[in-house]
C-alpha cells in the first residue's frame, strides 16, 4: 500500500466540496511573560504617576475607550471599504493584541496595512482634542501607543514574509505561515 498524500485522503473520503489547505511555518513569535509583566506595569506606573498628580480620569477613560475606538474603525475599514462581514473577528483582552483581533489566518500585508491605518487615525482624532485638554490628551496618546506598540513590534519583525505570508495569532504566540 502506498503511503503518499493522495493514499491518505481518498481514504479519509474527503467530500467534493472539501478544501485542503497546507500551510508552511514561515516564522512563530512566542510572547514572553515576563515582559507581559513589565509591560503591564509600566502602564500601572504611570497610573501611579496620575493619581499622585490627582487627574487619573483621561488614562481610565483611554484603557475603557480607545480599544473601542480601534474596534470602531477595524469595524468600518472592514465593512464600508473591503464591503466583508466581521465573522472573523473578536474582542479580546489580552496583549499584544488588546482589542478587536482576527480569529483565523490574514493576510500580514492586509494586517499591517489595517493596524497603521487604525495607528494614524486615532493618532489624529486625538489630536483634534489637544486644543481642549492637552494634558489629558497627552494621557490618551501614550495609552494608544501602549496598545498598539506591542503588535507593531510583532508586525515589523514579520517584515520580510509581507508579499506571502498569512499571521494566526493564538494565546501564546503570533506564527506567520506561507501557503
Amino acid at each position: 500500500m502506498k503511503w503518499t498524500r493522495e493514499a491518505i485522503v481518498n481514504k479519509q473520503e474527503l467530500s467534493k466540496e472539501s478544501t485542503v489547505y497546507h500551510y508552511r511555518l514561515l516564522k512563530r513569535i512566542h510572547y514572553s511573560t515576563i515582559l507581559n509583566l513589565i509591560y503591564w506595569g509600566f502602564l500601572l506606573s504611570i497610573l501611579v504617576w496620575e493619581l499622585i498628580h490627582l487627574r487619573p480620569y483621561a488614562l481610565l477613560l483611554g484603557m475603557a475607550f480607545l480599544p473601542l475606538l480601534h474596534a470602531l474603525l477595524i469595524y468600518l475599514h472592514i465593512t464600508l471599504k473591503e464591503k466583508r462581514p466581521l465573522t472573523h473577528w473578536q474582542f479580546q483582552f489580552r496583549m499584544p493584541w488588546l482589542g478587536l483581533a482576527p480569529t483565523n489566518h490574514i493576510g500580514l500585508k492586509r494586517l499591517w496595512g489595517l493596524q497603521l491605518q487604525v495607528f494614524w487615525i486615532t493618532i489624529m482624532i486625538i489630536g483634534c482634542f489637544y486644543p481642549w485638554a492637552p494634558i489629558d490628551m497627552i494621557s490618551l496618546f501614550l495609552v494608544h501607543v501602549w496598545i498598539f506598540l506591542p503588535r507593531l513590534l510583532i508586525l515589523f519583525r514579520l517584515r520580510k514574509h509581507m508579499s506571502k505570508g498569512f499571521v494566526k495569532l493564538g494565546d501564546k504566540d503570533t506564527s506567520c505561515y506561507s501557503q
